[in-house]
């Protein structure tokens, strides 16, 4: 399961490939509850988890721009994995979700690697201690810097 706190901070700090990897982290994690409200036999769950999981590829969707060949065989995968959920949800078949898996791992390791290649957005604020307050920007090699 994926940790909160820490998925706001990378969110912070991270560039436009790595928000995508984020989303993949999250619809892979889907999948597995997916898998597990199956085998509990818990299908309200199971079809709550899949509204989840639709919204992660419309975000997904969303990302894609022009016509490039790269966008045109992303779409035809997100609607692909899309059919997997509803097949998957419509049998209460495991089966579709190990496989919308399988599907999602290489595109997530895929932006993985793109957004160590890609420098991190800028984040930049304020932070205070006891008795001082300082500025921070984050660039680069993702440390701080009072």
């Amino acid at each position: 399961m994926l940790n909160k706190e820490e998925i706001e901070k990378r969110i912070l700090s991270t560039n436009e490939a790595g928000l995508v990897t984020i989303l993949y982290e999250a619809i892979i994690d889907n999948f597995e509850d997916s898998i597990v409200a199956i085998d509990e036999k818990d299908y309200n769950e199971l079809n709550y988890i899949n509204n989840n999981s639709r919204d992660i590829l419309a975000e997904l969707l969303s990302t894609l721009q022009g016509n490039s060949e790269i966008a045109k065989n992303l779409k035809e995968i997100y609607i692909y994995i899309n059919k997997l959920l509803t097949m998957g949800e419509s049998n209460k078949d495991r089966t579709y979700f190990e496989k919308a898996i399988k599907i999602t791992m290489p595109l997530k390791e895929g932006f993985s690697e793109l957004e160590k290649n890609i420098d991190p957005k800028i984040v930049t604020g304020l932070t205070y201690g006891k008795s001082n307050l300082a500025e921070y920007q984050l660039k680069g090699n993702k440390d701080f810097k009072g």
